[in-house]
């Protein structure tokens, strides 16, 4: 994914503050000017979770992040206290723009795309497929777990907070926190071999395709059962007794028009039936047709419902923007309004009609009322197919038995229809009707057999999917044998300490990796020392801070080097020195700063960086590289501090 940042808006009660974000950004300046708020503002506006200062608490209503998600320009605005980010983008000339859920959403919010959260939007953007991690490994119920975009954008913003106590939540005490962060790791590191993502695709595709046949197989079971052929010895006896009934029926025929004895009429009989038939016919296509013309209403008036929730989410945004806005100029030709009686609108003087737009209308119950409405109008569509589907099996039948009806009245018409026959054509009919039902039981008799196939099929299945399973766990332990990134990934890590010049750290040292945990270690010696640097002992603060940083960006240049744009192209560093001082540590964060910049400069170039720290540490003259700055100092007018105007008082 390739993402960039451009602008920071910050909506205040007395101002508006716009921070550009060039590709290399340095925000300096001392304890409580809100440079690492800037920082949170992007995490925010990007689903991230909120936690201001006192004074954002006190002054901020909104932020807005503008970006480009693969050259789509795109804006991301959030309210203060919101769970849910409006999103605007263009496409094809075209302005678009959604209200979706920052990390939790249960309905899609784009009809058809399988957007439902601002993770699925951001992916959506960039015309990618969600990365795809398996879950509770060896268990029954296993399956495939979608990563997010705030998995992947953990290693993207390297918070203050999190700098000295969370190494990227790997050594987290809760497992499924961590199991996550490994999970993202595999991904970004392609630890995941293609060969075994195809594989595990092709194993649960096998195995839905085999569990459909066995349900399947199931629901012709029962029906089977119903119907009476579970037996189907006792089904081939009732087959035999029908054309017993049938030879016995047309042997009584002919002995009836050797006899020619006195009978009542058949002909009338037949045609009455016929005639029954025909008025039957005629109203069971009328009710197909109106069953028709009744789905196609259903299904448009779904389709207005499914567009009517898109407009009513894009009219409840505009009026949660709009509703409080109190306009002193003309939002059209921004001249000065003038001044309105009491009670008229201050913008076209017309009298005031506008609600509170704050709780006005209540999303949720709509919404709620709008998935009832439609599963309503689903269900009624289900139950309307099932109806046609019995009239036109109904239908079917009528036809058969008309046309056989229509044929053996033709053949007593053509012949004497005397009374001496009309008990052989009633034989006739008897010998009609019971080849038609022989007809039917022949049909259902290939059902059992349509079972045992299905049946089969799904044994055939289960032995492929043992089959495919035993080919997918060999493959991942080749996958698990290939450690090239992972090894790749600890080289260039030691490579940025040694660079960063970490305390007791050398060049011929080795890093340990560990791909079940890709947790660090750093045995400090040769051969099999006893002594190891891992996050837990890198010592204060600002050395955790340090080693955490050096990772991060080892794993852009790994990520750089493969060609991949897996990890989002974005590194946020807030305060990567803590508390270690360029008074009496100059050496240490002179050879952090460099090996940052050498890296922007060279194999991160295409890496935006976003660095927020208490001093400025300026770009060595010997590495060409183009940086913006920013000093955030309270009270200095010409270096304001995030909000200008506010100094200290909340009140």
């Amino acid at each position: 994914m390739r993402l960039a940042f451009s602008k920071l808006h910050l909506a205040l009660h007395k101002s508006i503050e716009r921070i550009d974000l060039p590709r290399v950004v340095y925000f300096f300046g001392p304890i409580g000017s809100g440079k690492s708020s800037i920082g949170r503002l992007i995490d925010f506006c990007l689903g991230g979770s909120y936690s201001w200062t006192p004074a954002l608490q006190a002054e901020m209503v909104s932020a807005a992040l503008e970006l480009t998600v693969n050259d789509v320009p795109t804006t991301l605005h959030r309210d203060r206290d919101a769970s849910q980010v409006m999103a605007a983008w263009k496409e094809d000339e075209e302005t678009l723009q959604v209200l979706v859920p920052a990390k939790k959403g249960t309905n899609e919010v784009l009809p058809d795309s399988g957007v439902a959260v601002l993770s699925d939007l951001l992916f959506y953007l960039a015309e990618e497929e969600p990365p795809y991690v398996r879950r509770r490994k060896g268990t029954p119920d296993e399956r495939l777990e979608r990563l997010s975009f705030r998995d992947l954008f953990r290693f993207c913003y390297l918070d203050q907070d999190g700098m000295d106590n969370v190494f990227f939540r790997l050594d987290s005490d809760n497992y499924a926190i961590r199991a996550k962060s490994v999970d993202a790791l595999r991904y970004v590191l392609g630890y995941r071999t293609e060969q075994v993502a195809e594989l595990e695709s092709r194993l649960q595709e096998l195995r839905e395709q085999r569990l459909g046949l066995l349900s399947g197989a199931q629901a012709l079971s029962k029906a089977l059962e119903e119907a009476g052929l579970d037996d189907i010895n006792a089904y081939d006896v009732k087959i035999e007794s029908t054309k017993a009934e049938i030879e016995h029926a047309r042997t009584a025929a002919q002995a009836a028009r050797q006899q020619r004895s006195p009978t009542p009429h058949a002909a009338e009989e037949l045609r009455d039936r016929a005639r029954r038939l025909a008025q039957e016919q005629i109203a069971l296509e009328q009710a197909s047709a109106d069953i028709d013309f009744r789905i196609g209403e259903l299904e448009r008036h779904l389709n207005e419902l499914q567009m009517l929730s898109v407009r009513f989410q894009r009219t409840a945004s505009a009026r949660m923007v709009l509703g409080g806005v109190d306009f002193s100029s003309c939002p059209r030709c921004t001249q000065t309004l003038p001044k309105r009686e009491t009670g008229l609108c201050a913008v076209c003087g017309q009298p005031e009609h506008i609600t509170n737009a704050d709780g006005a209308l209540d999303e949720t119950v709509v919404n709620e009322d709008l998935a009832a409405r439609q599963a309503e109008l689903k269900d009624t569509l289900l139950r309307l197919r099932a109806q046609k589907r019995s009239v036109l099996l109904r239908a079917a039948e009528i036809a058969s038995e008309r046309s056989a009806t229509d044929y053996s009245l033709d053949l007593r018409l053509k012949e004497y229809d005397s009374a001496f026959l009309s008990q052989a054509l009633q034989h006739e009919r008897t010998v009609a009707t019971l080849e038609q039902r022989l007809d039917a039981m022949l049909r259902y008799r290939k059902l059992p057999d349509v079972l045992q196939e299905q049946q089969a099929h799904a044994e055939a299945l289960k032995l492929d999917e043992a089959d495919l399973r035993a080919k997918l766990e060999s493959a991942k332990k080749s996958a698990f044998n290939d450690r090239k990134n992972v090894e790749l990934l600890g080289e260039l890590f030691l490579n940025c300490l040694v660079r960063a010049k970490f305390p007791d750290v050398k060049p011929d040292y080795r890093v340990e990796i560990d791909p079940a945990t890709f947790y660090p270690r750093i045995p400090l010696g040769v051969n099999e020392a006893l002594v190891v640097l891992s996050f837990d002992n890198a010592g204060s603060g600002g050395m955790k801070a340090l080693f955490k940083t050096c990772y991060a960006l080892a794993l852009h240049r790994v990520c750089a080097r493969t060609g991949d744009s897996r990890l989002p192209p974005v590194l946020i560093i807030d305060t990567p020195t803590k508390n270690v001082s360029s008074v009496e540590n100059p050496e240490v964060i002179a050879a952090f700063f460099r090996l940052i910049y050498e890296l922007a400069a060279g194999e991160l170039r295409e890496t935006q960086f976003i660095i927020i720290d208490n001093e400025f540490s300026a770009v060595p003259s010997d590495i060409d590289l183009s940086i913006s700055s920013r000093h955030l100092v309270n009270g200095d007018p010409d270096n304001p501090p995030l909000i200008p105007y506010l100094v200290g008082d909340f009140s």
